[in-house]
């Protein structure tokens, strides 16, 4: 008979039970349980304060999401290091034009911030290409500035500002800046300001952080809490339960702190996803000591008993799942490597802490607990469940596998992104402006083009110019989806023929003025062996533009001319890096699931003993992600950051179920049960903590599903999707598969393992 048959027969739903005082812990059980929390709670001091230290450290810069080992990236900061940094800040309002006298005030003012080093108005942009030497008529200006500094109608513009080294390391501060200013001098509510540029994009995911940290994650601890109170149905076991859950949370994000790693928008999700992994193991534990103060014999400690019924499949589940996550340090991306990590090392000490703090708190402060369990409710439905399963096993895992074969069909074709649009919602205030600055000025994503002249080139500064002018023009043809700006937009007229006055431009524009001022827009660059022309071009942020065959057809179309002219080409900035970027997720992806998939494995096949008996049990391991994965392809949602998160550490959480419910599927074949009988000892004994664990873990992470920044919404979504996917694998693939022909593997084994 299980436990559950024992506790109908125990008492009613009403009457609450005390600890048996034959199975009450001894005084040595209890001075030393006494001693482990003392302890715990003098070094908890030192443990939340490093937690909160950690919380505090918030850091997103735009370029660790960049792919890190990359030639791109090589580039990337070739490009930095030959022209300074591109990191910018787009601020226009309303009614901002050519004639604005609120452009020039705010501009210098924020130029006086230490936040700033430089900006670039229309207005003063103009200036100079009306002033000496240029004298440019003002129509002929504008016309070079559209779709940059100035929009289509030819009157609307923007700052763009120059985020200098101490607002690269506050970009919230910067941001906060540019709204303070606009509203002191300008008059201008931060309301009415539209933002743009990685400044800009980096604080706001920074907002996002601590919305997060503060608002979500508490709300999450909240409702997680509250479900596995309702499970344990004691208020002084929930309590156990959630001062253990936080004391491993803060113990994780401790170790991050001493590491020196900061958190970023990822990283966040740290804390939660500790907590409720620690709530889940502690609810198996809790069902176990539930089970043991019913099992056990006079003499024996239920607490030892739980314990040593638990540790073994609580320590494989732990183990498997940080496997599962430590397999993201193979990503590219830093933000993912650091995840994968911190959360590897957080569950395996949230295993160990709460094996140690639990059963001291259950031993020093027994709780009471209700003669009717939930347990004892459910085991009548685990009961004819099991059955159910049973009968129709073959029918239940046929369709299983017919419907990880139809979505996997699609796994091959999956698509990534990591363009700005997909990362915060339509109606967020981000997408928004972005939109209305493309609206009134123009595109905003950059791509740059350098133009390589060796200095032993005979042609001069001004054919130079032409040929850079050449492969502009080229550029801007493509669409009207990229505008492009070079040092021809703050050059002179260039001279067409050699009449005296074409001489005497030549002469100026190839002069050391000219020279000077072309260095200060950074659209040159002169060095010991060559000079270096550079060619901005920016692309839409919002639409559909596929940022790969942009790049590529750019370089298309520039490489002909750059092949004729016996010159060099460089490309690089923000578009063909989130091209590779694209690519980069998916392989990591495939790398850190496929690498999990092989350690998972290898770990299972010294538990079970057998490659076939593993090879089995992976199947309802993989049956969610497959199901996932291939599903949201069949939907066309493309993978984003926080899905590449989702597929190994769901890999390792699905394991979690499968241990325990084949731990006690081989207990019962080796008490001598039916292979069918210890399916239903096996339902009986932890089928309903499966099911809350995962309501406890689902309700925990759908929270996040409240988040404007979209990875960490599909990161909850898919988290969710994919526990519940796994809990129908535990629940229906495996038991289907251990009740058929196959299961025999199984009953074979653990025979084995019993003689």
């Amino acid at each position: 008979m299980s436990s559950s048959d024992h506790a109908v027969e125990s008492g009613q739903a009403d009457q609450s039970r005390e600890p048996n005082p034959s199975t009450a812990p001894s005084a040595n059980a209890r001075r030393r349980a006494i001693w482990i929390l003392t302890i715990a709670l003098l070094l908890s001091p030192a443990v939340f304060f490093a937690a909160v230290k950690a919380l505090k450290s918030t850091s997103n810069d735009p370029r660790q999401w960049l792919p890190k080992s990359f030639a791109a990236t090589d580039t990337y900061d070739w490009f930095g290091e030959q022209f300074g940094s591109d990191e910018i800040a787009v601020v226009s309002w309303p009614g901002c034009d050519l004639d604005d006298p609120r452009v020039p005030a705010v501009s210098d003012a924020l130029v006086a911030t230490p936040f700033f080093q430089s900006v670039r108005t229309g207005p003063n942009t103009l200036e100079r290409l009306g002033g000496l030497p240029l004298n440019l008529a003002r129509s002929a200006a504008i016309r070079r500035l559209k779709g940059s500094l100035i929009g289509a109608d030819e009157t609307s513009t923007c700052l763009v500002l120059t985020t200098s080294p101490a607002g690269q390391d506050d970009r919230t501060g910067a941001v906060a800046a540019i709204e303070q200013v606009a509203n002191e001098v300008g008059g201008i509510a931060p309301s009415e300001l539209k933002l743009a540029g990685p400044t800009v994009d980096a604080a706001m995911i920074d907002a996002e952080s601590r919305k997060l940290l503060f608002g979500l994650a508490g709300l999450s601890a909240i409702v997680s809490f509250g479900v596995a109170t309702f499970r344990l149905q004691s208020i002084r076991l929930a309590i156990s339960v959630l001062l253990v859950a936080v004391y491993c949370t803060a113990l994780g994000l401790a170790v991050l702190y001493l590491s020196g790693t900061r958190m970023n928008l990822l990283m966040t999700m740290l804390p939660p996803l500790i907590y409720v992994l620690t709530v889940s193991s502690a609810v198996h534990l809790a069902n176990y000591y539930r089970d043991a103060l019913q099992d056990c014999d006079a003499d024996e400690s239920p607490v030892r008993l739980a314990v040593s019924h638990g540790w073994v499949p609580c320590s494989l589940a732990a183990l498997t799942t940080a496997i599962g996550l430590i397999s993201l340090v193979f990503s590219k991306i830093e933000p993912i490597q650091e995840f994968g990590l911190f959360s590897s090392i957080g569950v395996v000490l949230s295993v160990i802490v709460l094996f140690v703090l639990l059963p001291s708190a259950l031993i020093a402060f027994p709780p009471r607990l209700p003669t009717t369990t939930t347990s004892t409710k459910t085991a009548p439905i685990a009961g004819r469940f099991a059955n159910f399963v049973i009968r129709r096993h073959a029918v239940l895992a046929l369709a299983c596998l017919v419907l990880m074969g139809f979505c996997g069909w699609r796994i091959p074709s999956i698509e990534s992104t990591v363009r700005l649009q997909d990362r915060f919602l339509p109606e967020s205030d981000v997408i928004d402006d972005y939109r209305w600055l493309e609206q009134k000025i123009g595109p905003m994503v950059p791509l740059e083009v350098v133009v390589h002249f060796d200095n032993q080139d005979p042609r001069d500064r001004v054919e130079q110019i032409k040929l850079v002018a050449k492969v502009q023009a080229k550029i801007a043809g493509i669409g009207d989806y990229v505008t492009t700006m070079s040092a021809f937009n703050f050059s002179p007229s260039l001279p067409r023929g050699h009449s005296v006055s074409d001489i005497v431009a030549r002469k100026i524009i190839n002069g050391k003025p000219i020279r000077d001022q072309l260095t200060e827009t950074r659209f040159l660059r002169e060095t010991d062996d060559e000079k270096l022309w550079r060619i901005s071009v920016r692309a839409n942020a919002i639409g559909s533009l596929d940022y790969g065959l942009l790049a590529e057809r750019i370089q298309k179309t520039v490489e002909p001319i750059l092949v004729e002219e016996n010159i060099g080409g460089t490309f690089t900035g923000v578009i063909p890096l989130i091209y590779k970027a694209q690519r980069q997720l998916l392989m990591d992806l495939l790398r850190s699931f496929v690498v999990a998939f092989a350690i998972i494995a290898f770990v299972l096949v010294f538990v079970l003993r057998s490659v076939s008996a593993t090879c089995l049990t992976m199947l309802p391991n993989i049956f969610p992600a497959v199901i996932v994965f291939g599903g949201v392809q069949w939907l066309g949602i493309p993978a984003q950051i926080g899905s590449v998160m989702t597929a190994s550490a769901a890999l390792g959480i699905a394991v979690d179920d499968t241990v325990h419910l084949l731990t006690w599927f081989r207990r019962g074949i080796q008490e001598g049960r039916s292979r069918h009988d210890a399916i239903r000892n096996a339902f009986a004994r932890c089928a309903g903590a499966m099911v809350h664990t995962t309501l406890i873990c689902s309700s925990g992470l759908i929270v996040f599903a409240l988040s404007t920044f979209v990875p960490v919404l599909h990161f909850a979504y898919l988290m969710v999707v994919l526990l519940v996917s796994a809990l129908i694998g535990d629940l229906i693939l495996l038991p289907a598969i251990l009740a058929g022909p196959l299961g025999k593997t199984f009953e074979k084994r653990s025979s084995a393992d019993a003689e």
